[in-house]
This record gives C-alpha cells, sequence and structure tokens, in this order.
C-alpha cells in the first residue's frame, strides 16, 4: 500500500505559491531599492550642502579679511598720499586714499572684471600686506632706503609712511635674489613695469618734490583684490567667485583666478560716514556712493548654489528663496543659500 503523504511531499509549490512568493520578492527587492535610493539622494543632499556652506564660508572669511585691511597703513586715515607709480593716478589698483571702490550691477560690455556676470557687483580692496620693514636709513638723492632684512622682489609696490609724509612706489631694485635685501630702491627706469615717473617721494607724478624719510618709518608692500563673479571654468553652467589680484610687476592688467565655487551673485552695499565720525550714517549701493574715501564698513551679501550636476536634488523640486529684496522662485532644482555679512 503506497504512502499519500510522500506523495504530496513531492508535488513541490503550486503555481499561486510561486507568484506569491515573486510578488513578495519583488515587494522586497522595490522596499530595499527605494531605501537605498533614498539615502543616497539624502547623503548627496546633505554632501551639497556642506560643501555650499564650507564654500560660503570660505569666500566671507577671506572677503573680510581684505576688507578689514582695506586701507591700513599703521598711521589712521590718510589724508594726502604721494604716488610716484606711472599711471597712479588712474589705476584702480594705486588709488590708497579710496581703498574701498565698488562697482554696482556689471554690465558684460566692462572689461575690467573678464566675464562678469551681468547684474552682479564687484568690489576692489587695497590693502598692505604683513611683514612691516622699519627703515634704518633714507638716502633720497640715490633712491635707496636701508631697512631691516627682507625678501621683497623688485616690481613690488610699496608704501611707505612716516606718518607725516605717505608715499606710493613701485621697487626698482636690488634685484635680492637670495631674498635677505636690506635695501629698497626707487628709482626710475625700466628694469620693472609699470615703473616709476621719477625717483622724487614727495609728490605725485608729473610733480617731482625731493622727501627724506626719517629713520623708523614704516615701509609695507601693498596689493589690490577685485572680487567678482563670473562662470566658473570648473563647473559647468555655474557661477563662481573670481579675484583680481596685483601686488606688483604689471603693467595694469590684473590676473583674474576663480576663486570659490557656487557662488551664483554677489551684491554689496557701502556704509558712508557723512558727518566724520568714522561710524556709517547711512548703507547705499555702489553707484550711489559719492565719495570714497567716506566708505568705512561694507555689507557683502552672496548668493549660493549647488552645482548643476547634483543630480541627487532632483527630488528637491522648486525652491522660492529671498535675495536682494526679490522672492525668486528656482525650478532647476539646485538648492540656494544666501549668506550676507556683516
Amino acid at each position: 500500500m503506497k504512502d499519500n503523504s510522500l506523495r504530496r511531499a513531492n508535488t513541490g509549490f503550486t503555481l499561486v505559491e510561486l507568484l506569491v512568493s515573486i510578488a513578495l520578492g519583488l515587494f522586497l527587492v522595490a522596499v530595499v531599492g527605494g531605501v537605498y535610493l533614498s539615502s543616497k539622494d539624502s547623503f548627496n543632499y546633505q554632501d551639497a550642502m556642506s560643501r555650499l556652506q564650507e564654500n560660503s564660508r570660505f569666500a566671507m572669511e577671506r572677503m573680510a579679511r581684505d576688507i578689514r585691511m582695506a586701507g591700513y597703513n599703521g598711521c589712521g586715515n590718510l589724508t594726502k598720499v604721494a604716488n610716484t607709480v606711472n599711471g597712479g593716478s588712474t589705476n584702480w589698483w594705486l588709488n590708497f586714499l579710496a581703498p574701498v571702490v565698488g562697482y554696482d550691477n556689471l554690465s558684460a560690455s566692462q572689461t575690467q572684471f573678464p566675464g562678469a556676470v551681468a547684474g552682479t557687483d564687484a568690489i576692489v580692496l587695497l590693502g598692505v600686506g604683513e611683514g612691516e620693514l622699519s627703515v634704518i636709513s633714507h638716502n633720497a638723492s640715490a633712491a635707496t632706503i636701508q631697512t631691516t632684512q627682507h625678501s621683497i622682489q623688485p616690481g613690488a609696490i610699496l608704501l611707505l609712511t612716516d606718518c607725516s609724509q605717505t608715499s606710493v612706489f613701485q621697487m626698482s631694485g636690488p634685484t635680492n635674489t637670495n631674498a635677505n635685501a636690506t635695501n629698497v630702491n626707487h628709482n626710475t627706469g625700466n628694469a620693472v613695469s609699470p615703473g616709476n615717473c621719477n625717483k622724487q617721494l614727495g609728490a605725485s607724478c608729473p610733480t617731482q618734490k625731493p622727501y627724506t624719510f626719517r629713520p623708523g618709518s614704516s615701509l609695507l608692500q601693498m596689493y589690490a583684490n577685485g572680487y567678482y563673479v563670473a562662470p566658473s571654468a570648473t563647473a559647468n553652467n555655474g557661477n563662481s567667485l573670481w579675484v583680481c589680484s596685483i601686488t606688483g610687476q604689471t603693467g595694469g592688467t590684473a590676473p583674474c583666478t576663480e576663486f570659490v565655487n557656487g557662488v551664483e551673485d554677489m551684491q554689496i552695499q557701502y556704509g558712508v560716514d557723512t558727518d566724520g565720525d568714522t561710524s556709517a550714517n547711512q548703507y547705499v549701493t555702489a553707484n550711489n556712493v559719492g565719495d570714497w574715501s567716506q566708505v568705512v564698513s561694507v555689507r557683502v551679501s552672496l548668493l549660493m548654489a549647488t552645482p548643476p550636476s547634483a543630480g541627487s536634488l532632483s527630488s528637491k523640486g522648486s525652491q522660492t528663496y529671498a535675495y536682494n529684496g526679490t522672492n525668486i522662485t528656482a525650478t532647476d532644482r539646485r538648492v540656494r543659500h544666501v549668506t550676507a555679512a556683516p
């Protein structure tokens, strides 16, 4: 007599059972896949936001430092500066009496800031670097200043002051190959560009007026940084903060480099001191500043945007944000963040 229970055990799964098993398997795969995609999307979103905040913080810190140091000379406010560098009265990077100069709503036709995004702002900041030199003696007729040991190279734009007289000139020598020179020359000639119009430090070009700086005067190296927004050279379809920097040895054309990715727009207001108490009485745009020497503070606002390639942000949909007094709805699925200082 055959065992019917053994026959039933060998029959396997029914079609219904197989279909149920497949359905359950597909459901589990869908759930696991959904969790994975959601986790990946969340991770990429958080990573993009972290990079965005890091970039905005870095940009603000660098600009804030240059803004704080703009116009510093060790002697307080300057009312007179003798500039003997060729083109010193017209070159934006040599006007130390206006160490902060802004540009409002740039146009695509301007040439000072290559490739600038139309409608954005730009700012030029003039200051002095670290490493102040002390003057030991000054031979005005020989155009030679004896100083403490230094590594400054010919072509550097230097500011010399004893707090009674301040002069800006271009270092013509020595060659300082070993970076241990103990003197600075301010002669004429074509050894550096744009060069000095004359070797006298008592008045700006073209006037020649001798002046001898006393021992203990301060010698500092100048720089000029111009910040603006232009299309990125590394991130497709995105903008970046660019900086044009001059420290010397130039005909007036500043080399510009990409500084921080993800800066879509920059808007700036300037605090103007109209009553001479060193505090801002009003904040205005660059077009409304009548006298740049009256600017005592700066407000910078950056609109940051995640990279166009951040496809993980596609599930975030559109975003409405407020910038420069306007509510804007972005539909490109990029996340934006506004950072401002102060």
